[in-house]
């Protein structure tokens, strides 16, 4: 609230550099998912190795960010009752059910349609927040409602009308709630000082957004794919000017909307925003001008990793085919697409087609590339040669994963959509080392700070220690 805010604006100094316990923005610096300058704990429950527990009001599966003494995330309150997501990928079996049953596409889309997507009159009014925590006792140190109204489009049950990560700088906190609602830039004391917004475009079957805004050189970096006009936008991130828009119209897939979070790939030979939407990879330069593009993809959920110069990129579906995953060299130009006898080319490293995950991102960590799918097959990958090294399921079986693996240390920390985290050996084989319950749902992925470990459910925030 505005008055909370202002009396804690003296207690809260804003940072101007990174500090090594901090987690900025979506998979924490560099988006890697790596904190090896961490020291995270091995177990945890609910009540033991928790330095606190905050009750988050609404509901979101954006990840918590960490800057100095606080956390932010952001939530979606709901004048009246959401629909209520469930665990597991589901779609094509019911599709797979009600075709057996003999009834029309039609009816079956709309059967579909009710159990999984709620519209707009559903929602019925709708109230954006960004909450501030206290890193230290977990109390909400400020919040700020952004905006307030009837949401223009609906959403997936799985999804929330605040999916996107925040991400911060030190010196503001930069909130966004997707294309159709705005991106809302704060104080670190919760004054606001920008917002930008776009006119609202249509999203595919109404699974709402999730592409997160990332930060780099002064600018904020947010993408908007979807069924009508789709853009990556790059504003000054003092003052939300806009630096410039690149249209991302013009791609001849039926997967115009896209969900992946751009990434700031910083390579030998110069600085790119690698974008994953529109069945493609898309690389820009900082103007904005189109690098080059790669063919060959699928749903855009998962955001790319780079390190030991490549780039690694790749995107899922619900089943086993469809799931590519590319490892690509700096200085590429033009179009880098495979032919389809190719496996690789000048800038194309390497090619798995069944490699990447639907939901989570990649993992490099130690010349390894993990994936983990959403039905918790994991596939480990020599991040040189990608040769596979091993596969197995991750805590041993019938558990599903949406958010991303976090590396740190040697080991592997992975939420289940369930609430537990499976902690492995990173290595040659699959070595699990505990199993930690926290008893409710999960999508976010965790962030980390010197010697703790934040994981979001769906109704608390936990810091564990």
């Amino acid at each position: 609230m505005v008055g909370v805010a202002a009396a804690l604006a003296a207690s809260v100094v804003p940072l101007t550099g990174r500090g090594p316990s901090d987690w900025p923005q979506f998979r924490g610096p560099g988006s890697s998912g790596v904190a090896d300058g961490s020291t995270l704990p091995l177990t945890w429950s609910t009540t033991e190795n928790v330095a606190w527990t905050t009750e988050i009001p609404g509901r979101g599966w954006s990840s918590p960010v960490v800057w100095g003494p606080r956390v932010f995330v952001t939530a979606a309150i709901n004048a009246g009752a959401f629909k209520a997501p469930s665990t597991g990928i589901y779609g094509n079996d019911m599709v797979a059910e009600l075709t057996k049953q003999g009834l029309s596409m039609e009816e079956v889309i709309k059967r579909v349609n009710a159990r999984d997507i709620e519209v707009s009159a559903e929602a019925t009014e709708v109230r954006y927040m960004v909450y501030a925590l206290d890193s230290v006792t977990g109390k909400i140190a400020w919040q700020q409602e952004a905006h307030k109204g009837i949401p223009v489009g609906g959403r997936h049950r799985k999804n929330t009308y605040a999916s996107e990560t925040p991400a911060t700088d030190g010196e503001r906190v930069y909130a966004s709630f997707g294309g159709n609602v705005g991106l809302f830039a704060y104080s670190l004391s919760g004054d606001l000082i920008w917002r930008k917004a776009w006119p609202p475009q249509p999203v595919y079957l109404d699974f709402g957004t999730a592409s997160s805004p990332v930060i780099h050189g002064g600018r904020v970096y947010q993408m908007f794919d979807n069924q009508g006009e789709s853009f990556l936008a790059a504003l000054d991130a003092k003052t939300g000017v806009e630096v410039w828009t690149v249209p991302r119209n013009g791609f001849k897939t039926r997967a115009q909307s896209g969900w992946a979070t751009p990434f700031v790939w910083q390579n030998q030979q110069r600085t790119e925003i690698v974008t994953i939407g529109k069945a493609s990879v898309v690389s820009y330069g900082l103007d904005g001008t189109e690098l080059w593009r790669l063919g060959g993809m699928t749903h855009a959920t998962p955001s790319p990793v780079a390190g030991k110069g490549l780039l690694y990129v790749g995107s899922g579906s619900q089943g086993e085919t469809g799931r590519p995953l590319f490892a690509i060299k700096p200085g590429a130009s033009g179009n880098i697409s495979l032919t389809p006898n190719q496996a690789s080319n000048a800038f194309v490293v390497w090619f798995q087609p069944r490699f990447s995950g639907y939901t989570p991102s990649p993992l490099l960590y130690r010349n390894r590339v993990y994936v983990i799918n959403d039905n918790g097959i994991m596939q480990v990958a020599d991040a040189a040669t990608g040769k596979e090294v091993y596969k197995a399921r991750v805590g041993g079986g019938g558990m599903t994963f949406s958010s991303s693996p976090l590396a740190s240390n040697g080991r592997i920390y992975a939420v289940s959509e369930d609430g537990d985290v499976v902690v492995f050996e990173a290595g040659d084989e699959y070595k699990e080392l505990a199993k930690n319950s926290l008893g409710e749902m999960s999508l976010a992925t965790p962030a980390a700070d010197s010697n703790s470990l934040y994981i979001r459910t769906a109704t608390k925030l936990y810091k564990v220690k």
